[in-house]
């Protein structure tokens, strides 16, 4: 290679190195969460938490606050963008995105300004990952920001770990971020679905927790599932994972025996007839039994009982949340994007009074449960005979 190439080679390598916006890391704040509340005036209140390097090692002094690995910005103003835009203002580093963990805004702010355009910068900028977890909190979303981390170094870490876990191994609640946001409000029905934090007190601190599920409608937030419905409701939206249903005694409702899922699979089919729907539940189920209280499976004719008996208590909740939400006309399952692929021309009519329609619906529930194992125990309750 001539002498000619080799510094044209390394003309071209010169050119690549720095930051594309010629900004170092020592300009740059890296954002691991925000929080979005709204003002009695009506602005937009932005808390940043930005990573902290200057304090080190997590731990490191002793703990406290002095400890801390992250700081918290506050700025408010009429828009997420001129609220971005005041960072710098305060701590001398323009915001970095790219390893934003979640999106924490309050109640009062999802009910009364929606999510649609606050949420534009998040969709719109380069540099915000669609993997960041959105959720909806009890009280000012800034308060959940201002606790300190139970496990990991930030609060903004701490919380999507909290949504996602929750999802994963309790089911009680969704799982959600902006991707998944920004497709469920731009299908057919165009509703949302965000996890729903709220504060526990533990003595003398205070932590956050995850649970239930909010409902929003064109962007805003029009009501809640609890712990219990949220459960149900992945369900019947085929995205439960494994959970503990408990189910009361058959001679003695305040006693519960609890059964594991360990696998679930659930299938809607809408029938449409004489411009009327139903709509077929059909769930495949295999579980574990964790804690007999009342119940035997010493025989096969036992075991089929308790089956039964499981399967008609869940048909029976599953029937209980659709009519929450037939109820509160809000389609949470994406049934009429089902509507929508089996018959087009259907829903072109249905569309625009889609909300009744899907109140006035029939469901029929059909529930298949089979018990794969009754543990390192023989199946009966723990302490008889």
């Amino acid at each position: 290679m001539n002498k000619l190439k080799i510094a044209a080679y390394l003309s071209l390598l010169l050119l690549l190195t720095g930051c594309w916006d010629n900004l170092e890391l020592i300009n740059r704040a890296f954002v691991m969460g925000v929080a979005l509340d709204e003002t009695e005036k009506g602005k937009v209140q932005l808390t940043t938490q930005a990573y902290n390097p200057s304090r080190g090692v997590q731990g490191e002094g002793g703990g406290g606050q002095g400890s801390q690995n992250y700081i918290n910005i506050r700025t408010t103003e009429d828009s997420v963008n001129e609220a971005v835009r005041d960072i710098p203002r305060h701590i001398g580093r323009k915001a970095q995105w790219g390893h934003l963990y979640v999106i924490v805004i309050s109640e009062e702010f999802a009910r009364n300004q929606g999510l649609e355009e606050v949420l534009a910068f998040f969709f719109r900028d380069h540099e915000p990952r669609l993997t960041a977890s959105v959720v909806i909190t009890k009280g000012k979303a800034a308060d959940f920001l201002e606790m300190e981390p139970l496990m990991e170094i930030t609060t903004g870490q701490q919380l999507s770990e909290n949504e996602e876990m929750s999802h994963k191994y309790s089911q009680k609640t969704i799982d959600s971020n902006l991707l998944k946001l920004a497709i469920q409000t731009r299908n057919q029905v165009g509703n949302g679905l965000l996890p729903y934090f709220h504060k526990i007190e533990h003595a003398s601190e205070t932590s956050p927790t995850v649970a239930g599920i909010t409902l929003l409608k064109k962007g805003k937030m029009v009501g809640n599932l609890p712990t219990e419905k949220a459960e149900r409701l992945l369900l019947i939206r085929d995205e439960y994972q494994g959970g503990m249903i408990q189910l009361p005694c058959k001679n003695d409702p305040s006693t519960i025996e609890v059964i594991e899922i360990v696998s679930a699979e659930t299938s809607l089919k809408p029938i449409i007839k004489d411009d009327s729907l139903t709509v077929k539940v059909s769930s495949e189920i295999e579980a574990v039994l964790q804690q007999l209280t009342c119940s035997k499976t010493d025989s096969p004719e036992a075991e089929k009982e308790l089956e039964k008996r499981l399967e008609q208590y869940i048909e029976k909740e599953l029937e209980k949340t659709i009519n929450v939400l037939q109820e509160k006309q809000f389609d949470a399952m994406d049934l009429g994007d089902k509507v929508y692929a089996k018959n087009p021309s259907v829903w072109k009519r249905w569309k625009k009074d889609w909300d009744q329609r899907f109140a006035d619906s029939e469901f029929e529930f059909d529930v298949q449960i089979r018990i794969t194992s009754s543990g390192t125990s023989s199946g009966k309750p723990w302490f008889s005979e």
